[in-house]
């Protein structure tokens, strides 16, 4: 085939949205439980060992229910935090520990 590079990786599709594997309550209880007042995508995905762009499209989701909010303060970097719905839901859906 013209055009085709061999050796280079194949590379499948993957699909485009929050992965199912990340719920909503893990995300918010490292707000919770932090000392920390915001985070970045990568930070979340980080401590919950899942990749940042799955942790950033349930995040997004998050922030269109009201439980989180953002900033962007540059073209490549958002800051989430948690709001106050948010620690009420958290509150009232979490797991005792």
């Amino acid at each position: 085939m013209a055009g085709l590079i061999t050796g280079a990786p194949v590379l499948s599709r993957v699909p485009r949205g929050p992965d199912p594997e990340i719920e909503p309550i893990d995300i918010l209880r490292q707000f919770v439980v932090s000392p920390e007042p915001a985070f970045v995508a990568k930070e979340i995905a980080e401590s919950l060992d899942v990749t940042k762009e799955g942790a950033r499209h349930q995040m997004e989701r998050l922030v269109e229910r009201g439980l989180l909010t953002r900033k962007k303060p540059t073209s490549r970097v958002v800051i989430y935090w948690i709001t106050d719905e948010g620690r009420r839901h958290y509150a009232d859906n979490a797991e005792p520990s």
